[in-house]
């Protein structure tokens, strides 16, 4: 039975269903015309040939066919290349948003030679793999004459500009106000909240500050406005494309846990042995999937890439996810690195509260780790180890690998300097006691050069 449409329901011209556990595309007669055109003109094979656009095979429409009337208007049903994780803009880094926005440039060149467009500029078009950011929207493209206006230049500045150039001038947590704004960010406000300095870039000038005041005026003096020449379309987005690779970094604030692995490591025989447990249990339980909470830079998720299908990396820290995003570009590694606060996450939000799933549900793996974090989450946050144990369980469908820093460790006793709180109830008898009510423990081993204590966990079923 095919589920109802809560993912591509805005467009008129195609649909996403789900059968069976695989997701499909069905486009439809009204965009027979554009589909002819973007796979035989050319156009398609040379975005997938450089990786711009998701692969998809097409197959015999009796497949999917059920009783939905709708599918009286079916042309091609597409079986697209699978997609193990999807992320979302407002819980990517910089990096990666600044990698999705140079895509979607590119994409429109390159289309502009065959004639075509992208008729839609959403960041939720796009998803992260091994570091690159690629179109999963094949019915996104519209034919484009000289003259025709460029539909999507507006939700462009609103849903690609606006925020980077925000996170560009004030750090990278503005990308977070996304999840309030799924549409897009008002130019207006963008436009005020911007320094002055940023007049004096051409690209902000243009397509922010003076956009802003152009959309003020009343609608029919819109309507009478001019489109593109191929031209001069070209030469807008030229420039836009080199002005944001010229972006390479936002503002960062102070940050030390990006070198944490390089400098404030406990003990490099600690590590070492660390390490080979970890590729021992590895090894041993074999998951499909890894989720590293607290990933910092990543150095267990490239451990965790060895062995799984797919890993999955939480961070609050924007820099180490940078960090780790561009390094997973440069090793071609199959690692899904994201922003995330693990008490503010992602919930079901969008239409029904079912068009964006929690993280909950995207992340959940076979196996999660949680390596140097419970006493961030119990000091830093608050959060009982009963919680903390719920929110593993959570993640997990089997296995969890956890660390347990003492009280004595002196990253523990820094981050309880200043408290008020005594912080008598952070012992280990507390914390297995807790493990027991979700978990059994099938190993426990201290690691050399210090009282931290690794434990393999494995859930209780209920």
């Amino acid at each position: 039975m095919i589920s109802p449409n809560y993912i591509s329901y805005k467009d008129p011209t195609a649909r996403i269903i789900q059968k069976d556990g695989l997701y499909y595309r069905l486009i439809s007669y009204n965009y027979k015309a554009e589909y002819d055109h973007l796979m035989h003109s050319g156009l398609y094979d040379q975005l997938s040939q450089e990786g711009l656009i998701i692969s998809h095979t097409e197959i015999p429409n009796q497949i999917v066919l059920d009783s939905d009337k709708s599918q009286n208007n079916l042309y091609k049903t597409l079986l697209p290349e699978q997609i193990t994780f999807q992320s979302y803009p407002f819980e990517w880094s910089y990096s990666q948003w600044r990698k999705a926005m140079i895509t979607f440039l590119q994409i429109n060149l390159i289309s502009l030679k065959f004639g075509m467009v992208l008729k839609d500029a959403t960041p939720f078009n796009f998803y992260l793999k091994r570091g690159k950011a690629v179109l999963l929207d094949t019915s996104s493209f519209r034919f484009f004459l000289d003259g025709d206006k460029w539909n999507a230049y507006n939700q462009f500045c609103e849903m690609f500009l606006g925020p980077i150039v925000l996170m560009r001038y004030f750090g990278q947590k503005w990308s977070r106000f996304m999840r309030t704004q799924l549409r897009g960010l008002p130019l207006p406000f963008v436009s005020k909240m911007l320094p002055l300095k940023s007049w004096s870039n051409l690209n902000i000038l243009l397509h922010i500050h003076l956009h802003c005041q152009y959309t003020k005026k009343n609608r029919a003096s819109r309507e009478k406005s001019t489109g593109f020449t191929i031209e001069k379309l070209i030469s807008m987005i030229d420039m836009l494309l080199a002005n944001i690779k010229k972006w390479e970094q936002p503002l960062y604030f102070e940050n030390h846990w990006a070198n944490y692995y390089a400098i404030e490591i406990e003990s490099q025989n600690y590590l070492a042995h660390k390490e080979e447990v970890l590729n021992q249990w590895l090894n041993q339980l074999k998951p499909k999937r890894a989720l590293d909470l607290g990933t910092n830079t990543g150095y267990f998720s490239f451990i965790a890439e060895k062995y799984c299908e797919n890993t999955i990396a939480l961070d609050s820290d924007d820099l180490c996810i940078d960090i780790l995003d561009n390094a997973t570009e440069k090793e071609r590694k199959n690692i899904n690195p994201l922003v995330m606060n693990l008490t503010e996450t992602t919930s079901n939000i969008g239409v029904l509260n079912k068009e964006y799933q929690s993280i909950y549900i995207r992340a959940k793996s076979d196996l999660v780790a949680a390596l140097a974090l419970i006493h961030h989450l119990y000091i830093s946050n608050n959060l009982n180890f009963l919680l903390i144990c719920e929110m593993l369980s959570m993640y997990t469908s089997k296995y969890v690998i956890v660390e347990f820093i003492p009280k004595s460790d002196s990253k523990v006793v820094l981050l309880m300097t200043g408290k008020s709180k005594d912080f008598n109830d952070y012992t280990i008898d507390n914390f297995t006691d807790s493990i027991s009510t979700r978990f059994n423990i099938k190993k426990q081993i201290v690691l050399n050069d210090s009282e931290r204590i690794l434990f393999l966990l494995e859930k209780i079923n209920s």
